[in-house]
């Protein structure tokens, strides 16, 4: 292997190392399957399957399937696969050549919130989950809607300002467990807004 192909699958399983942990929950509990799309010019699928398929043999994952464009990996092993990593890597690591998405999106047709690789956390569409979406991504982020701008599109007339509170809430919950991110959406008398800055 030249040192070129080397450093691609270094960062091909750098990406896969941090898919792995971002998945892993507060209780360090690793997840059964990690969904993984790490699009390079230097790896086709085919070279990535060699990579996964190398993994599976040494036992650092328990299988991997092709999902649309994602990889499906199962039972990952956090350790193993960084001291892995680590074992293959001799030079500095290739961060420059490592390109992250952190942009959040949300589509108002499938009701997905998305962020680069990882898995989408779905909402339930004409739910007030989605409504509060809805209206928030279509904004410029840290734009301020009021609770009434959001009621309005909800078309329930006994519906209660504290149910877009609730709502809020639980969208905030699913955005830190799928990515991370603390407190994505921001609530102060009566106006709600989305606190992030995209990269």
């Amino acid at each position: 292997m030249n040192m070129k192909d080397k450093n691609a699958k270094l960062v091909f399983i750098y990406a896969l190392l941090g898919s792995v942990e971002s998945c892993t929950d507060v209780t360090n509990k690793l997840p059964s399957k990690v969904y993984f799309n790490f699009p390079s010019p230097h790896l086709d699928i085919s070279d990535q399957k060699a990579i996964l398929t190398e993994l599976k043999k040494k036992k650092i994952i328990a299988s991997f399937s092709l999902d649309d464009s994602d990889f499906v990996i199962s039972k990952p092993s956090r350790s193993t696969l960084s001291d892995y990593y680590l074992k293959l890597k001799d030079w500095p690591e290739p961060k420059a050549e490592v390109s992250i998405d952190t942009m959040i999106r949300f589509d108002e047709k499938t009701g997905f919130i998305t962020m680069g690789s990882h898995k989408p956390c779905p909402i339930v569409i004409n739910s007030h989950h989605y409504f509060v979406c809805k209206l928030l991504f279509r904004e410029k982020f840290g734009t301020r809607v009021t609770e009434t701008d959001i009621l309005d599109q909800i078309d329930y007339a006994k519906e209660s300002k504290r149910r877009i509170y609730d709502a809020m809430r639980a969208v905030n919950k699913k955005i830190g467990a799928h990515f991370g991110v603390e407190r994505f959406i921001h609530w102060k008398t009566g106006r709600v807004w989305i606190d992030y800055t995209q990269s």
